[in-house]
Parts: structure tokens; C-alpha cells; sequence
């Protein structure tokens, strides 16, 4: 008798229905659990608690929900649909509020991907 097993984990956007990671391992290992699956997806800019969402859904819903542009207008768009943020009158540079915020193109995503992951939470803050 054969036995042949297979496990297949795969992550979708709550929102957009998108596919985020998908996981597919036959064998000795099987796959990957879904507290794995959650820390691979966080890693790719993804949110994971009681919804999924992804990385683009995430910057749309900040845009919408963002305080300066309800303020004080829109800031405009990169080609990627992220935020060029406000800046001073002759500085193109845009202000820290907006260089902190994920929907930002300043927005340094590998720097939080290194947060995010296991060897950055060993790390102390401000190190």
C-alpha cells in the first residue's frame, strides 16, 4: 500500500483576494504551519492578525485614512500608487510624520523587514 502525502499552505488578501506566499512540501517535512505562514507573510509587508492584507491594500487604506491629506489636500502619487508625502515649501524632502508612514515612498521596507524577522527582535531598540 502507497501512502502519499501532501500538504500545501497558501496565504490570501482578505481585501483583494491577491495571493501572498503559497507553500507546497511533499515529503518527510510536510509544510509549514500557519504561525510560519504569518511570519513569512509579515515579512513580504502584510499584516496578519484577524484579517490578512497585503502589502498594496495596506498603503490604500493608509492613503485613505490618512489625517494630513484630509487636512490639507492630497500629496500625489508615485507610479506604484504610494504616497509622495508633504514636505516644506523648498525642501522635496517630505516631514518625518510621513517618512514613518507605510503608505510613504520614503518608507524604507527593508529596514522593517529586518524588524520584523527573527533576528531583528533579538536586537535591542535603538542599537
Amino acid at each position: 500500500m502507497a501512502i502519499y502525502r501532501e500538504v500545501r499552505t497558501e496565504v490570501y488578501c482578505d481585501i483583494c483576494g491577491e495571493q501572498i506566499a503559497a507553500f507546497k512540501n511533499a515529503g518527510r517535512t510536510g509544510g509549514v504551519s500557519r504561525e510560519w505562514a504569518a511570519y513569512f507573510a509579515r515579512q513580504e509587508g502584510c499584516t496578519t492578525g484577524k484579517k490578512v492584507i497585503c502589502k498594496s491594500c495596506r498603503i490604500s487604506r493608509r492613503i485613505e485614512k490618512c489625517s494630513l491629506q484630509k487636512k490639507c489636500g492630497e500629496a500625489g502619487k508615485d507610479g506604484d500608487g504610494t504616497c509622495l508625502g508633504f514636505g516644506k515649501p523648498f525642501d522635496d524632502e517630505p516631514i518625518e510624520q510621513c517618512k514613518r508612514c507605510i503608505a510613504c515612498t520614503s518608507f524604507n521596507w527593508e529596514e522593517e523587514k529586518h524588524r520584523l524577522s527573527i533576528e531583528g527582535r533579538n536586537r535591542k531598540r535603538g542599537k
